[in-house]
């Protein structure tokens, strides 16, 4: 066992990363890219009831270089994960690549780096979003609410910063820390990513109706 990656391919199941292109990140490469599954195996769906075509855009298409081949081997499995391979063969799950930001050509796992914040003793909850930026594409935004009795600072900010900085390196530092006095959240307690996006891109919020406290969105959107 190694914490934190699963283990290398089980016998008939042949996992691959590919980068964007389409070509092969090697083992010990260290870099991410998406993870698929090169060969069909026992408990492979056949198709998305009703939907064939949707089956094949959703977990084939991107990889697939020839539609017209009858051969599995043009044909891999992607299920839209992130991963990286260890040189010992061992990979690690990043997450959903729609949880992966593209920073310069860098990609960052959300979690990854909610992770990292949470390193911060001050800090109760965190949350990731992608931004847009017209030079790397991507950056990051990181809101955070403290624990109780903790007040916000310019100081609480930089540490914030420093600690994604140092747990996973330069490329991770936020574009902005925003400490919000509480997240957004559905009544079964889901933090709404999808809101603390809009209004980091100064997008329209849409829906919230199905949030336990909708009037923080408020409060956060006058902190931009």
């Amino acid at each position: 066992m190694k914490p934190g990656s699963t283990g290398p391919g089980v016998p008939g199941i042949y996992p691959v990363i590919f980068d964007d292109e389409g070509n092969i990140l090697p083992a010990g490469s260290g870099k991410a890219g998406n993870i698929c599954i090169q060969n069909p195996w026992p408990g492979l769906m056949q198709t998305i009831w009703g939907d064939d075509k949707r089956f094949v855009n959703e977990y084939y298409k991107r990889y697939n270089k020839n539609p017209q081949s009858k051969d599995w081997h043009d044909w891999p499995y992607f299920a839209g994960d992130g991963a990286v391979k260890a040189p010992d063969g061992y990979f690690r799950i990043l997450g959903r690549i729609d949880d992966v930001i593209n920073v310069a050509g860098h990609r960052l796992g959300t979690k990854e780096l909610e992770s990292a914040a949470l390193m911060v003793s001050e800090v109760g909850e965190a949350a990731v979003v992608p931004v847009a930026d017209p030079i790397k594409g991507k950056i990051p935004h990181i809101f955070v609410s403290l624990k109780p009795g903790i007040k916000a600072s310019a100081e609480l900010k930089k540490k914030v910063i420093d600690t994604l900085a140092a747990e996973i390196g330069p490329i991770a530092k936020p574009g902005k820390v925003w400490i919000v006095p509480d997240m957004p959240k559905t009544r079964s307690g889901k933090i709404m990513r999808r809101v603390l996006s809009a209004v980091a891109n100064k997008l329209d919020v849409g829906d919230i109706s199905t949030l336990a406290n909708p009037n923080i969105v408020e409060e956060i959107k006058k902190m931009a």
